[in-house]
């Protein structure tokens, strides 16, 4: 046997001497072990976080969107149009018309956000995911179709059963005509039929009802206008195009999703660096202290090296003693835990088989 791997074995199995230093040690590597895997399990948590609001407030999320600067209409004669015309290859755009109405089931009354929607975009961003019931369709056979939010739905405690229709009143604001209490034309009232219930998140759900863009348009007088154009591009570099362009347009404002929920998902990201500077920092803390515990591990082994050298040993040979021992404690371990779970499973198989 060569000497290094004897003395190594002597090494391992010999009785050890648990001083302060080798207390020390253990502490550390606890330590980096602990933070290492706090830094791992708290970053993928605050990844999976991150994936969830963005899945949440950013499922519909267009690439861009245009609103105006003042007022709430694009007038559908904007020379915005005739720019979005010629990127047509590139780019598609929906008009989203956006007011505040009063929804009416039986008695209740509630103050709710009417989105219009088109209804390609209506079939492209895939409502049926969305849906706690009913169907993603803002047609009832030819009868206009209203979409509730979850909360909306609660409020007004409305069903949806298949065997009955049940009709919603939407009250909206003639502009037409002027206001004055005295006005009874002033409220224009149209029916919808609940078509189906979505849960996307609490914000939206508590005030939110989804109607086809055209009814939307009729209804509110828009007169082909739009209050938002939403814009869906093939690649940023076309998105950025638009934005310049859109900027020499002084009464038209844009912005991204992002830019849109800019608080959520700062707020997101500030947690999530704060928390990987605190595990770093304690991470860095511990392995000052593994250090340290090395300094002085080297230090106490100072006469066991002194004493090999004494016998004969080069310099060659006592670090094959060290680096052997360590081989052996390296195989060992692992070793121990395979065989200690191979005898649970058998365990475990004996005692199934028994009962």
């Amino acid at each position: 046997m060569n000497v290094s791997t004897f003395i190594a074995k002597r090494y391992l199995f010999s009785k050890k001497s648990r001083n302060i230093i080798n207390v020390i040690s253990i502490i550390s590597f606890l330590g980096i072990f602990i933070s290492a895997s706090a830094l791992v399990i708290i970053l993928s948590a605050f990844n999976g976080i991150q994936e969830y609001v963005e899945d949440m407030y950013g499922r519909h999320a267009a690439d861009m969107y245009i609103e105006p600067e003042k007022g709430k209409i694009i007038n559908a004669d904007d020379q915005l149009f005739s720019y979005l015309n010629k990127y047509k290859k590139n780019i598609d755009y929906f008009k989203q018309i956006q007011e505040t109405s009063m929804l009416k089931y039986d008695k209740r009354w509630v103050a709710a956000t009417v989105i219009g929607l088109d209804s390609v975009l209506f079939q492209n961003q895939n409502w049926e995911h969305d849906l706690t019931e009913g169907k993603a369709d803002l047609y009832f056979k030819s009868f206009p179709g209203i979409i509730l939010g979850y909360g909306l739905q609660h409020q007004l405690q409305v069903n949806l059963n298949q065997n009955f229709m049940s009709e919603i009143s939407m009250y909206s604001v003639n502009k037409d005509q002027k206001i004055s209490v005295q006005n009874q034309s002033l409220l224009r009232q149209n029916h919808f039929i609940l078509n189906g219930v979505f849960s996307i998140n609490p914000d939206i759900d508590e005030s939110t009802a989804v109607i086809d863009y055209n009814a939307a348009n009729k209804i509110f007088n828009y007169k082909n206008g739009a209050s938002t154009i939403l814009i869906y591009a093939e690649n940023n570099d076309h998105i950025y195009k638009l934005k310049r362009i859109s900027k020499t347009i002084s009464h038209l404002v844009t912005y991204s999703h992002e830019e849109k929920n800019k608080l959520i998902y700062a707020a997101n990201d500030t947690e999530k660096w704060m928390v990987m500077a605190i595990l770093i920092f304690v991470l860095l803390l511990s392995s000052f202290t593994i250090t340290s515990s090395i300094t002085m591990l080297i230090i106490d082994k100072k006469k066991d090296i002194f004493t090999l050298s004494s016998l004969g040993c080069n310099q060659y040979m006592i670090r094959n003693i060290f680096l052997r021992r360590v081989a052996h404690k390296l195989i060992g371990k692992p070793l121990r835990i395979i065989i200690w779970a191979i005898y649970l499973l058998c365990s475990n198989g004996i005692q199934a088989h028994y009962i």
